[in-house]
C-alpha cells in the first residue's frame, strides 16, 4: 500500500488488543491521492500534486505488511497527533528515534 511517491518520515509500533505488537508508520507523498469519483469536485475526486502525509498500520499477522490507511493530513505533526489519539492505539505507540 505504498508507491514511489511515499518516503518514510516516521515509525513505530503499538499494541494491538493490548498484546500483539504491530507497526505503524507516517509517509510523505508529494501526491494527495483524490476519491477517483468524477462525481466529486476536482479537489475531492482527483489526485492533486500536494504534500500529503499518510498513515499506515501494519497487519496484526504479519510484520512489515501495511495493510490499513489511517487518513491523509496536511502535516507530519498532525498525522502523528491522530495515531497518539486513535483510540485503542494512542496510548501504546512507541516511535522510533
Amino acid at each position: 500500500m505504498s508507491s514511489e511517491n511515499e518516503v518514510l518520515v516516521r515509525q513505530g509500533t503499538f499494541l494491538y488488543g493490548g498484546r500483539i505488537e504491530c507497526d505503524v508508520r507516517v509517509v510523505r507523498s508529494a501526491v494527495r491521492y483524490g476519491a477517483g469519483d468524477h462525481q466529486d469536485e476536482p479537489e475531492v475526486g482527483e489526485d492533486r500534486p500536494l504534500d500529503t502525509y499518510y498513515v499506515w498500520y501494519g497487519s496484526t499477522t504479519e510484520r512489515g505488511v501495511f495493510n490499513s490507511g489511517g487518513g491523509a493530513y496536511d502535516s507530519e505533526a498532525e498525522a502523528v497527533a491522530a495515531i497518539e489519539a486513535a483510540t485503542g492505539i494512542g496510548p501504546t505507540v512507541r516511535w522510533k528515534p
